[in-house]
């Protein structure tokens, strides 16, 4: 039987490089994978995987349209902020995202399998890239293009880089070290998309929380000792009047995460780790996360 095609957007980021793993290792679909730049080194690797590499731009809804003829499906995922993090264009990404549902439309695309946000059900948030995210979603299920949306939680894979750096025994985050925060690593919504495409009679229309666990700086802190043989991390946020000043995207962040990771804890929590473990049962917990990562030997 011949193979169906899934192309995926963001095929050299994150999200899309986890997406593309998990399909060519259910070896069920062909991929393609959509890059701006397909000289470039990861797009190359791809292509060395055995991964039909497209040009194209989100910001380019005929590039999309083309790039997503003949596929069944269609991963897509949209992207507000620049390389470094210091800026947010909210508009630019809510224009990716229509591009990507009516190049789905225009290239009768059978299955969208988009990346939001966990936004708990809310119409607004007050943080602009989460809201951008919500304007997509509206959007998708407006238009009538069959969907299914994912909507991650924060990312573990942030753990370590220049955002959230973890070394010589210090870990410095942006929210208040006893809140609790809801984590997924992008290696499982790859396999939450797979899973999505292998299964549209049960994931089609829907919309699912992606959520492998929910811990606070503390709790990061206790975690990292116990792989690390019992070495002594401590955990510090940036200072708010610093975040409010100049990161004021990530400020706005910091005081909804700070709301909902102390005691009374949104419901929607719970109920999505267990939906999630149900769908997924070897997702990964933080501390799964870690040892993935190789914090219990790399050096720090």
């Amino acid at each position: 039987m011949d193979r169906k095609t899934i192309v995926v957007c963001g095929a050299t980021g994150n999200q899309g490089g986890a997406v593309i793993q998990a399909l060519l290792d259910a070896q069920k679909w062909n991929v393609t994978a959509l890059s701006r730049n397909p000289g470039s080194e990861r797009a190359q690797a791809l292509s060395s995987n055995g991964v039909e590499v497209r040009k194209a731009d989100l910001e380019d809804k005929a590039s999309l349209a083309q790039a997503f003829r003949n596929a069944y499906g269609v991963f897509g995922v949209t992207q507000p902020f620049s390389p470094d993090y210091k800026k947010c264009n909210v508009a630019a990404e809510t224009q990716q995202g229509r591009n990507i549902v009516d190049a789905c439309l225009e290239a009768g695309v059978k299955h969208l399998v988009h990346s939001t946000v966990m936004h708990l059900g809310m119409e607004k948030t007050g943080m602009p890239h989460v809201d951008s995210k919500i304007v997509i979603e509206q959007y998708a299920v407006r238009s009538g293009v069959p969907n299914t949306l994912l909507r991650p939680a924060s990312f573990m894979d942030n753990i370590g880089t220049p955002f959230f750096p973890v070394k010589k025994g210090l870990v410095r985050g942006f929210v208040d070290r006893d809140a609790r925060v809801p984590y997924v690593s992008c290696h499982d919504i790859g396999i939450f998309a797979a899973i999505a495409f292998e299964h549209p009679e049960e994931y089609l229309g829907k919309a699912v929380d992606v959520m492998g666990d929910f811990v606070s700086g503390e709790d990061l802190c206790a975690i990292l000792s116990k792989l690390r043989g019992g070495e002594r991390f401590k955990y510090k946020a940036v200072p708010r009047l610093l975040m409010r000043i100049f990161a004021r995207e990530f400020y706005s962040m910091r005081v909804t995460f700070e709301k909902w990771g102390r005691p009374p804890y949104p419901k929607e929590f719970p109920e999505a780790q267990t939906s999630c473990r149900k769908m997924y049962p070897k997702m990964m917990s933080v501390e799964d996360y870690l040892r993935f990562r190789g914090y219990d030997t790399r050096s720090l």
